[in-house]
């Protein structure tokens, strides 16, 4: 691997959860000598900021699972980039499970890197709290993000060392992993995004319409108007300050109150929260937690046997 002096790290965050990852990557690089700075994919794909990081010695690639895939601007992401000239790159993805099923939401995004001429040696899955469907309890919130900046100390030694790191997964599954990303992408975000309704509580900030990713959000004759480009990130929801947008469509989708993304950061603090959900004697859903848990939840009694 190239000597590494700067290093870019590029994300995509709906909600915040990968935000915080991306930052805590960029942290734990400083502190192993690398001058590593930040990107959101949406300020290149928008013209805010230049495609070109011949600059740097290393690109990192960030992105939330979405339907067991990358969320379609992280893929057209990879698209808008120059020619990489074997340039080293790291990708990341965060979801709400470790699981295997989850292994694979950087394959198209990868496969297109490496035909533009990127070399990804290192491909890792975070977990961090829920934010579709299904309310984390608190306790298991504190102790994923806890979990997750451990394990970036440990993610950050590979990579500065250059260590290859692979998530592998039978083709066969990905290729039904894919199936059911694109119905997610074609059915389930339209469907969305057309129930998406602006109350009475809302104070026309605009905050919404200025940062949905994908400009899918406009006012018109003093009415919002919500277009059929979503991608279900839930930012437009779970960012605006009064919590006017309401789904009126898929509205169990939406996890009350969530707090996920840069509201963790006070999670982690609260003395009154243990952080202590999953155990060596969890079961049912939660037990397939304990195995990627074990390097750093040792506190919850979760401990090699």
């Amino acid at each position: 691997m190239r000597p590494v002096g700067k290093a870019i790290i590029c994300y995509f965050s709906g909600t915040g959860n990968t935000e915080l990852i991306a930052k805590g990557y960029a942290e734990a690089l400083r502190r192993r000598g690398i001058d590593t700075g930040l990107c959101r994919m949406e300020d290149v794909l928008n013209g805010k900021r230049d495609a070109d990081f011949s600059d740097y010695g290393l690109i990192g690639i960030g992105h939330p699972v979405y339907g067991f895939g990358a969320p379609r601007l992280a893929e057209t992401f990879a698209l808008q980039l120059p020619a990489g000239n074997d340039m080293p790159v790291f990708v990341f993805k965060t979801a709400s499970s470790p699981h295997r099923v989850n292994y694979s939401a950087s394959n198209v995004l990868i496969c297109r890197l490496s035909n533009n001429g990127y070399r990804v040696f290192h491909n890792s899955l975070l977990a961090m709290p829920c934010n579709f469907y299904v309310k984390y309890d608190d306790r298991l919130n504190k102790q994923l993000y806890r979990s997750a900046l451990g394990k970036l100390e440990l993610l950050a030694d590979e990579i500065a060392a250059g260590s290859v790191r692979e998530l592998r997964v039978h083709p066969l599954l990905e290729h039904v992993l894919r199936r059911l990303y694109v119905w997610e992408e074609r059915v389930a975000g339209k469907t969305f995004a057309k129930g998406l309704r602006v109350g009475e509580d809302c104070t026309f900030c605009l905050k919404c319409v200025r940062n949905c990713p994908v400009g899918n959000i406009a006012l018109e004759a003093g009415s919002f108007t919500f277009g059929a480009d979503c991608l279900l990130c839930m930012r437009c929801v779970y960012a605006c300050p009064r919590q006017a947008v309401k789904a009126t469509r898929l509205r169990g989708s939406v996890v009350k109150p969530f707090t996920g993304g840069l509201r963790l950061s006070k999670l982690l603090e609260d003395p009154d929260n243990d952080g202590c959900y999953v155990t060596g004697r969890s079961k049912g859903y939660y037990k397939h937690f304990i195995r990627y848990l074990l390097d750093t939840e040792q506190q919850c009694g979760i401990r090699k046997e």
